[in-house]
Order: C-alpha cells, then structure tokens, then sequence
C-alpha cells in the first residue's frame, strides 16, 4: 500500500510512509487547511471484507477518541473513502488520523544509541505506567505495549509517547479473543503468560508488558529469547524469569525487586493496578536518590550536596556519582605546634604577694586610727 504515496484520503495529502502494522499501514499526511502534518494509520484493504475487523478498527477509533492525555497519541478524525469514486472496482479505505508526533520510537532509540541511565529508565516508566492508570480508569486496556508503540517526542527519552491502540478493547468486551483468522494478536516477547495461553486479559496484563520493557531497558535484551514465536511462548508461559541481575549485576537490588514483581507469571502476584506500579517506581527513584548510610554522604539532617547521586548504566557497567568529602588541610611535615601559654606566678611569690597586700592593708588601717584620736 506504499504507493498511495502522492494520493489523497478524503482532504488528506499523503506525503511519506511511516511504517507498517498488523492491521494497517501508517503514513505522514498533510492536512492543507491548517498547514500541519498528521500520522493516518489505513486499513489493510485485504482486511476490509472482515466485517469484524473493521468493527475492531472503528472501535479502536472511538477508544482513542475517548482518551485525552499528553503521553497517549491524539485522534483527530476517522472516515471511509475511495482514492477514486469514478472506479466501482476501488476499494474502501477505512482510516483514522492522529497527531502527527516529530521523534522516533523507542525501539529504534535502543539500537542507535548509548543504553539508557537507570534514573532515565525510571522516569519512562513513571511516565507510562501514570498512562496506563489513565486509560485502565477509562476502562481500557492497551494490550500491546511494547518499545516500537512508544514514540520519543523529538528522540528524548524524558518524553515518552504511548502510540498504537490497534489491539486495545474494551475491558467490558469479551468479544475480542486471542486470535482473529488465525493470526495471533500481540507480540509474544512482550506479551503476558495468560495472553499466550488464551484467557482473558485484563490490567495486568499490561503491567505484564510494561514490566517486560523496562526488563529490557535495564538489562539490555527482553526477559526471555527465542528463535521461534512457539518456542518463545513456551518459555514464557513455563520457564522462570531469569533474575535481572543475572544480566547486569549491578543493578540495584531495588530494581530487581520491581521488576520481578511486575513480572510475576500468576497475574494476582503483581502490582494490583497501574497506580500500584507508579508508586513501586516512584519508591525506587526515592530510594537509589536517598544518601547511602556509612558511606560519608550527609544525610538529610546534615548538609545537603547540590545535586543528587546519579546511578548511571554504560553496557553492563554502573557507577554511583557521590559528593566528594570536603578535604581538611594537613600542616606541613617540619611545622611547629603552635601553643597558647598563661602567665602563672610561682606558689611561693603568690604567697609573697599575698602578705604584702595584708601588710598594706594593716599600715591604712593604723594610719586611720591614730588620725581619728587626734581630732
């Protein structure tokens, strides 16, 4: 479908083809009344004449409709339309059309650059998961979380976008099963064990996937690899999770932590809900900023450093960036202690003294009296 390159979809102008989906194609479109670009994601037409699939994509653009934050891709329009309407032999294209977001995903982030700090890994995390609350509170779930679904507006890490709803459902609608002409919904490195063994997904499968990223970005490779989509399910429905320290043993213990509760296989053994997961991350991102007892950093009761400890991940390398102690100057070697001394009279001229003061005192007292008698 790349050669509707040059042609238009309804009032749209497609310009450059984006990228493909499942279920669709994506393109950057302009639209020429206001001057902006737009992402429009077109239908596979070959997928058109499944009446279900094409209620799946309608629905999936009333759900994006209905979803309003800054770190959710933004729907601006949907329609149906033929390129030509003078050929009854054309087909329909269902499309819908989004805010066109200037970056690049975070999967091709991951292979073109240095890997991600672990306070940058965080603050994605903190980021997506406060996302996934929002849209679990507007009733849905994502479904396919993954690092091609999240855009990085204008390639920065510290702005992560969630884009792709395609597989998202309501969480009211059974409808929706695991599988659709036979093609499996979801991408297994990232999918959840219950989703790969069929049942019903709901929230945690979600906290499943984004726990599944942030393995990756911690550790640098998926929690589980396989050569085969079979043999990844099989792994990631019965193997355990591979520790992540395992991969990068210096990786805070706290991480870990996080994560293999995220990861858990029984869906009641993780975090109960998105709002969960963000308070877990948030407690992590406190902790490893927190000073470290005995370790000559102030703590909160005593002086301050002007910046926090920065944990930063190079490969499999971390160093931990403390203030320095402030250095005390030692004398030089041939210096001479220098000593503060007191006058201190002797005992014996102190009792010398003494008797003189009481002998002067005595003459007065003489000299008064015998005045006195001669007045």
């Amino acid at each position: 479908m790349s050669t509707m390159v040059g042609k238009k979809l309804g009032k749209y102008e497609i310009v450059a083809h984006l990228g493909r989906g499942g279920m669709a194609e994506v393109y950057k479109a302009v639209q020429p009344e206001i001057e902006r670009f737009v992402a429009i994601k077109v239908m596979h037409c070959h997928l058109t004449d499944s009446e279900e699939l094409v209620v799946r994509f309608l629905r999936e653009a009333r759900a994006i409709g209905r979803l309003h934050h800054p770190n959710i891709v933004q729907i601006i329009d949907a329609d149906r339309t033929k390129v030509n309407a003078r050929d009854s032999a054309e087909p329909t294209y269902y499309y819908m059309v989004m805010n066109y977001i200037e970056g690049e995903t975070l999967g091709h982030y991951l292979q073109n650059h240095p890997p991600l700090m672990v306070e940058e890994v965080l603050h994605i995390g903190l980021q997506l998961a406060e996302v996934l609350a929002y849209a679990h509170e507007q009733g849905m779930i994502h479904r396919d979380i993954k690092p091609t679904n999240i855009l990085l507006r204008n390639g920065s890490p510290y702005d992560p976008i969630l884009t792709d709803f395609g597989l998202a459902r309501l969480c009211d609608d059974q409808s929706a099963g695991l599988t659709v002409n036979g093609s499996m919904i979801g991408t297994p490195t990232y999918m959840s064990p219950e989703a790969i063994r069929g049942e019903p997904c709901d929230v945690q499968s979600d906290i499943y996937s984004l726990g599944t990223v942030l393995y990756e970005l911690f550790t640098g490779r998926p929690p589980y690899v396989a050569n085969t989509p079979y043999s990844m399910m099989m792994k990631l429905a019965n193997e355990p999770l591979p520790p992540p320290r395992s991969l990068n043993p210096t990786l805070p213990t706290e991480v870990e932590a996080m994560l293999t509760k995220a990861l858990a296989k029984a869906p009641t053994d993780r975090y109960a809900d998105a709002n969960a997961l963000h308070v877990a991350l948030k407690e992590v991102q406190q902790v490893l900023a927190s000073p470290i007892p005995g370790s000559g950093v102030p703590t909160k009761n005593e002086a301050q450093p002007t910046s926090s400890p920065v944990l930063a991940a190079t490969g499999n390398k971390q160093t931990t960036a403390r203030p320095l102690p402030t250095p005390t100057m030692a004398p030089p070697a041939n210096a001479h202690p220098t000593t503060h001394t007191v006058s201190v009279p002797p005992p014996t001229e102190r009792w010398w003294r003494l008797g003189l003061a009481i002998l002067g005192v005595a003459s007065i007292a003489t000299m008064t009296v015998e005045l006195l008698l001669h007045i």
